[in-house]
């Protein structure tokens, strides 16, 4: 409570008291956060503005909402009307806007109350500013809470911890109803604030350093000289949110393009906006600098592309980026576009740039830093760590409350697994009232090979249809397993579904309906396992496969259990190697999750083995047909493990005798590859048709890079991990086994 305040006293008499906590925080630097719920938010709203204004007289504004319903573009327009610098911003394209800050940021919450955009507008929020968000009632009404809902059902448990911690954390104003007000004071004499530190004599240039906002932003400028040394070289940096890691890189960029250093560099992240401020600082450094530029921007206004006389930087899809090249490759919220691509770039280039965030709300870096770890026996590597944050001072409340309520930093015990395993179903109840066992339960998942955000916390709490069921050894988790109930659906849930309808919370029913055309499947009941992790000191010990059993076991009454994740081998090949099949693969890759979505099936009745056999033969059929141009980019290794692990309803004809004697022609170095293009992909599809030949992961898989997915050698051994020469060997081996094999 306020010291000296009455709790049931006027609103407006106590907000005069913020005033010198304001001028406080902006002398230490840190942010304040009011949370309004009331039936008329905006009398408040405006007696906190107006305390505010006393201590900052011309703010900039940020303000969240959705335009597009009802009274929400009045209630913008009232608040508006307060201030000159004042950006509304549609929550759906709030992504655009990151690198954005201001001084007072507002979240209209009256219709909707998501973890994701309360995480990303707070952070956009100053040190000396505040950020409220009102709403009428944090618990009903809102958009994100309705697609977790079914048949009216849904728990509080995330919004309840919420408003628990907020009562309890410093620096958070808690207003509800009219006349009940929360606020422990923070103090300046707590915070660090950012500053600068310029070496003495700095081999960047100074007028880069002068620009800097934080110590740690100077150390990145120098030591990233690291990529500028002969041979090949990986240059690592990593913090949380906040600590201008994407400004850094831009700076020290520019200065590259000053030198000349590098004539083309490309830019590539899981999408354009998380790395629109390398651009900005790109910029920002070379007019520093006084160097000529030109820049290329797309119809919408992004900037493409930065060219000096000397060179140019770019940016381009993860995709694209994989077939481009140039002398430098810097790559934005590394962690997010998983190890497979990363360990491509790094193989195929020289010079790599990988930077991320660590501990935020795009997702945890764990899977990240073991990659790193095991680089660093293979390449020469460097990893700067910065932790200092530049929009608001170290020791900021509101950080520490948005890592503890979203559980971002979240952490499990290590617990050395003793060979004893129990696993049971914990009640999500049980699970939100002991905040160290969330924390636990909750870390497994965050630093298992999962991209987490702050809306998976509260589908965790408030989801009423799933079970969380975690194994324990020595009394302490190690293994969580989340598990959705899914199908089931009535005849007009089916209908919608297949024509182009949503329908929230049957993702698997939903794919194999739409895209599948599978219409029955969807009467079927299933339980999806939406995740399943180990704790990182115990995977690869079994513990994975014994919670499946038992999930298994659990399942009574149940026709299946599935599950879809981003294709990828390891995780494919676990999922497998328990019994489950693959029978659908996205067509079109998931640019937010860096990957094509797979969906595997353990059929536990009679009509659901039906279904997995005629699906999963036709996934085997479409891969066959369409690897050349559906899935060119695919891990061939994935796309032997799906051929090797689907069954077969079709079965090619003899193969032709001029096929037999073009490919001996090739086996024996008469005549190029080429020239037999077509008796190979005969045969090799007649291979994975009946899969009677004994071939290698590696053969089979070069088989697929070259004669399936028609690439090149030189970019099949790219994908490989082997040299062009190594790959073609493969592949005249391998032809010479299936002629014998099949003719």
């Amino acid at each position: 409570m306020i010291p000296g305040s009455n709790p049931g006293g006027r609103i407006h008499n106590v907000i005069e008291m913020f005033e010198n906590y304001f001028m406080d925080a902006v002398k230490g630097y840190y942010r304040h956060l009011a949370i309004i719920e009331s039936q008329d938010p905006l009398e408040k709203i405006n007696s906190l503005i107006d305390d505010y204004l006393k201590v900052n007289k011309k703010p900039r504004v940020i303000y969240g909402f959705h335009p597009w319903l009802d009274n929400s573009k009045d209630r913008m327009k009232e608040l508006k009307k307060r201030f000159e610098n004042f950006l509304d911003i549609d929550y759906s394209n709030s992504e655009k806007y990151l690198g954005q800050s201001a001084d007072l940021v507002i979240l209209d919450a009256m219709d909707d109350f998501r973890p994701n955009y309360i995480a990303r507008f707070v952070d956009m929020t100053k040190g000396g500013g505040i950020a409220i968000i009102y709403s009428d009632n944090i618990l009903e009404g809102k958009l994100y809470k309705k697609s977790l809902t079914r048949y009216g059902v849904v728990k509080d448990l995330f919004e309840a911890r919420f408003i628990e911690l907020a009562k309890r954390y410093r620096g958070i104003i808690f207003f509800q109803g009219n006349d009940r007000i929360t606020f422990t004071p923070y103090s300046s004499n707590e915070t660090h604030k950012p500053y600068k530190k310029i070496p003495k004599s700095p081999k960047v240039s100074m007028e880069l350093h002068e620009l800097c906002l934080s110590s740690d932003q100077n150390k990145v400028l120098e030591e990233s000289l690291f990529i500028m040394n002969l041979g090949k070289r990986v240059l690592v940096i990593t913090a949380a949110r906040g600590r201008g890691k994407s400004a850094s890189i831009g700076l020290f960029l520019s200065y590259l393009m000053s030198e000349g250093n590098f004539g083309s560099i490309i830019v590539t992240s899981p999408t354009y906006y998380s790395s629109q401020e390398i651009f900005k600082f790109i910029i920002r450094g070379l007019e520093a600098l006084n160097v000529k530029y030109k820049v290329i921007t797309s119809r919408d206004g992004k900037i493409m592309k930065i060219s000096t006389r000397d060179s140019r930087v770019k940016w381009v899809s993860p995709d694209l980026a994989k077939n481009e090249e140039g002398d430098l490759i810097v790559i934005d919220e590394a962690a997010a576009m998983g190890i497979e691509f990363l360990d491509y770039i790094v193989r195929s280039w020289d010079k790599v740039i990988l930077v991320t965030t660590i501990h935020g709300y795009e997702g945890s870096g764990k899977a990240f830093l073991k990659y790193v770890d095991k680089l660093k026996g293979k390449v020469l590597l460097k990893n700067i760590k910065m932790d200092y944050p530049i929009r608001y001072a170290k020791g900021d409340p509101i950080e520490k409350f948005l890592f503890d309520v979203f559980l971002l930093d979240a952490e499990p015990h290590e617990v050395e697994y003793n060979g004893k395993l129990k696993i049971v179903e914990v009640p999500q109840e049980e699970l939100f009232r002991d905040d160290d066992l969330l924390k636990s339960v909750y870390g497994i998942l965050v630093t298992a090979h999962y991209r987490n955000s702050p809306d998976d916390l509260m589908l965790l709490g408030d989801m009423a249809f799933q079970k969380v069921i975690v194994g324990y050894s020595s009394e302490n988790p190690v293994a969580v397993c989340q598990v959705v109930y899914e199908g089931g659906l009535t005849d007009k849930q089916i209908w919608d579904i297949s024509n182009g309808l949503k329908n929230e919370g049957h993702l698997i029913p939903h794919r194999l309906i739409k895209y599948m055309r599978a219409l029955d499947f969807g009467k079927l009941k299933g339980w999806r396992i939406m995740r399943i992790a180990v704790s990182p000191e115990n995977q690869g010990k079994g513990i994975g496969s014994r919670v499946i059993e038992e999930v298994i076991k659990m399942a009574k009454g149940v026709d299946w259990i599935g599950s879809s994740f981003v294709a990828d081998y390891s995780v494919l090949r676990f999922w497998i190697k328990n019994g489950f099949l693959p029978v659908y693969l996205s067509s079109i890759k998931n640019e937010e999750l860096n990957g094509y979505s797979v969906i595997v099936i353990k059929a536990l009745s009679e009509r659901t083995k039906e279904f997995v056999v005629k699906l999963s033969s036709l996934l085997k059929d479409k891969l066959l047909r369409t690897s050349h141009q559906v899935y060119y980019n695919l891990n061939p290794q994935l796309i032997v493990l799906l051929l090797r692990n689907t069954y077969s309803e079709r079965i090619e004809g003899e193969v032709p005798d001029l096929y037999v004697d073009k490919i001996k022609a090739y086996t024996e170095g008469k005549v190029p590859y080429n020239v037999i293009a077509e008796a190979a992909h005969f045969l090799v599809t007649k291979h994975f048709l009946e899969l009677k030949a004994d071939l290698s992961i590696e053969a089979e898989a070069s088989l697929v890079a070259r004669v399936l997915q028609g690439k090149s050698w030189y970019h099949a051994g790219l994908m490989l991990g082997l040299s062009s020469r190594e790959v073609e060997d493969n592949v005249k081996q391998s032809l010479g086994v299936l002629l014998e094999t099949y003719t």
